[in-house]
C-alpha cells in the first residue's frame, strides 16, 4: 500500500490549525483581571486610583511597585492591588518630605487645640503624642540634612518607607469609590483588548501553518513532476490514459 505524503501532510495542517485555533479560544475566554494599580507621590498623599492603568499616552512611572495580594476592596470585590511609588523629577522616591510634614503637624496641633477645648483629653493625649514625635522626625531630618548622606543610607531609608507604607496600606473611601465605579468599564476594556490579541496571534499561526503547507506542496508537486491538484504523477498518468478510450467509445 502506497502512502500519501501529500493528503498526510494536509491532515498535520488542519491538525495545527485547529489547535492553534482552540488555544486563541481558551486564552480569550480564560481571563483573569489585572491587578488594580494605585499610586502615591509622596509620604503625606494618599493612594490614588490609576483609572487608566494601561494608557500608551500617559501611562504612570513608577520607581518601585509593590503588591498586596487578595485584598477585599468590598464585600463582593476581592483584587490584587498594585502599589505604584511614584518618582519625583530626579527618579527618586521621595520618602520625606520637611515641607508636608511641617503642614502635618500643624493639622495635628490644630486638633489637639480642638480635642482639648471640647474636653476630650483622651483623643488631646494621643494627638499630642502624634505631634511630639513629628517634631522629632523633622529635628532628626534637619540634622541629617546637614551631613553627606551615603547611598547605602538613602536606600535603606528609601526601603524602609516603601515596606512601611505597604505594610500599613488601607484604601481611603475616595479610592475606593473610584474603584468600584470605574473597574467593571476597565476590565471590560482588558478583555477585549486581551481577546484581540490572543485571537490575532492564533489567526498568524493558522495563516502561517496554511502557507507553509501549500508553499511546500508547491516546491515537491515541481520538483516531482506532479501536477497542480493531484498527490501523485501515477493518478494524472491513468487520467490521461483512460481520456482517449473514453472518446473513442463516444
Amino acid at each position: 500500500m502506497s502512502v500519501n505524503w501529500f493528503e498526510g501532510g494536509r491532515r498535520i495542517t488542519y491538525l495545527l490549525m485547529g489547535i492553534s485555533a482552540a488555544i486563541g479560544v481558551y486564552n480569550a475566554y480564560d481571563y483573569s483581571p489585572n491587578r488594580v494599580q494605585l499610586f502615591t507621590a509622596s509620604p503625606r498623599d494618599d493612594w490614588d486610583f490609576d483609572d487608566n492603568p494601561y494608557s500608551k499616552f500617559a501611562p504612570i512611572e513608577c520607581a518601585e511597585t509593590k503588591f498586596v495580594y487578595d485584598y477585599q476592596i468590598n464585600d463582593d470585590l476581592v483584587r490584587d492591588i498594585s502599589l505604584c511609588f511614584q518618582p519625583d523629577e530626579q527618579g527618586n522616591i521621595v520618602y520625606y518630605s520637611a515641607a508636608e510634614e511641617g503642614k502635618y503637624l500643624k493639622r495635628v496641633e490644630e486638633a489637639v487645640a480642638k480635642a482639648t477645648a471640647a474636653g476630650d483629653i483622651k483623643a488631646a493625649r494621643v494627638l499630642a503624642v502624634e505631634a511630639a514625635r513629628i517634631r522629632l522626625s523633622i529635628r532628626e531630618a534637619q540634622l541629617r540634612g546637614d551631613q553627606d548622606l551615603t547611598s547605602e543610607e538613602v536606600e535603606v531609608d528609601v526601603s524602609s518607607y516603601v515596606d512601611r507604607r505597604t505594610a500599613e496600606f488601607e484604601l481611603n473611601s475616595e479610592a475606593r469609590l473610584k474603584i468600584e465605579k470605574s473597574l467593571p468599564k476597565i476590565e471590560r476594556d482588558e478583555w477585549l483588548e486581551n481577546s484581540k490579541e490572543v485571537l490575532s496571534i492564533a489567526a498568524y499561526f493558522i495563516g502561517g501553518f496554511w502557507i507553509f503547507s501549500f508553499v511546500m506542496g508547491w516546491v515537491i508537486r515541481g520538483f516531482a513532476g506532479i501536477p497542480k491538484g493531484q498527490d501523485s504523477r501515477l493518478a494524472s498518468a491513468n487520467k490521461l490514459q483512460i481520456e482517449p478510450a473514453v472518446d473513442e467509445a463516444t
